[in-house]
């Protein structure tokens, strides 16, 4: 179920109300964020001010001593989760022109993500602190674009730290509150 189309129970008084209530009261134990276009999922997180609701859902301590939610994305759910955005830059295909006074591809460079993960080499934090390294994500991968992944990790990206190249079968797993990360794989597509 979801917030959306809960399963599960008929009584409607166990199942959240709002959005917000989703992520706090509820204590998910999953964030499932799928894709679409990346600058109009990145406009919605912050217009409807989710981005502390649901870095506090993954990354928060319950009061019970148990652990965050684990943060499953998707395409854009997956670049989202990242450090920068600007991989949703790399292939061209969203439109950055949904988004008012953010309408090119430039506008989203220094842009952040929720940066759920460490890169290997930062293990401490230190990085994120100043605001580089980190784990970026780039989702829709394939051979064709080796080239270009290749051109934007050694210069001029708008990414500082690891990127994680994601196929179609794909999707980044977070545990929040470790800042660990897996990708969790299904079939190939045919």
């Amino acid at each position: 179920g979801s917030l959306k189309q809960p399963v599960g129970s008929t009584n409607a008084a166990l199942f959240p109300t709002t959005d917000s209530e989703a992520l706090t009261t509820w204590r998910p134990h999953l964030v499932y964020v799928e894709g679409g276009n990346t600058f109009w999922l990145q406009h919605c997180i912050d217009k409807g001010g989710y981005s502390s609701l649901i870095k506090n859902a993954v990354c928060g301590a319950t009061e019970d001593g148990g652990v965050g939610a684990v943060y499953v994305g998707k395409s854009a759910g997956a670049i989202v989760a990242g450090r920068w955005m600007a991989t949703a830059t790399w292939k061209g295909w969203d439109d950055p022109s949904v988004v008012p006074g953010k309408e090119v591809y430039e506008d989203w460079m220094e842009c952040e993500g929720f940066g759920f993960v460490r890169s290997g080499d930062d293990d401490d934090g230190a990085n994120e602190e100043e605001g580089d390294g980190g784990v970026s994500f780039f989702p829709h991968m394939s051979d064709d674009w080796n080239d270009i992944v290749k051109e934007k990790r050694d210069g001029g990206s708008g990414v500082r730290g690891d990127v994680v190249c994601l196929r179609e079968e794909d999707a980044c797993c977070v545990i929040g509150e470790r800042k660990l990360s897996f990708v969790a794989s299904g079939q190939s597509p045919i």
